[in-house]
């Protein structure tokens, strides 16, 4: 009759495995950061494109309202990632018991997506501001 007791040391092993593979999947890489144009006066710091943009035709109180409107959309897509973390932090640990309930994990990529592409555009809104030494421009979050 076998004896009782821990399992072996391959079992908990292949488990982090299979845990450490599943975590790296729901992975994603960082978004590309602006260039670094720190060292040019404001309004050299335009990117291609800047100028000829929605936001460059705006106002220094268009811009502050658009940097308004930006910051309360990203809130609310972070809210919405934020809010599936604690169900895919219990998804993740369940599946390493059962490896295919992984894919019921919520990626939230659309929210992802849309929050990089708003970043984005605050950037652009944050360097015409600055080239046309707006003043009091709200931060991002």
């Amino acid at each position: 009759m076998a004896k009782g007791g821990r399992l072996p040391m391959t079992t908990s092993r292949a488990a982090a495995l299979v845990l450490a593979v599943v975590l790296a999947g729901c992975a994603r890489n960082a978004p590309q950061l602006p260039p670094d144009l720190s060292h040019l006066p404001p309004e050299q710091r335009l990117l291609v494109g800047d100028q000829e943009s929605p936001e460059g035709k705006l106002t220094c109180p268009e811009l502050k309202e658009e940097a308004v409107k930006a910051n309360t959309a990203s809130r609310q897509l972070e809210g919405i990632i934020a809010s599936n973390r604690g169900y895919n932090t219990a998804i993740i640990y369940v599946s390493s018991f059962l490896p295919p309930l992984a894919l019921a994990a919520r990626t939230d990529e659309e929210a992802k997506t849309s929050l990089d592409s708003l970043q984005a555009r605050r950037d652009r809104i944050d360097r015409l501001a600055k080239a046309k030494n707006c003043v009091a421009m709200p931060s991002s979050n």
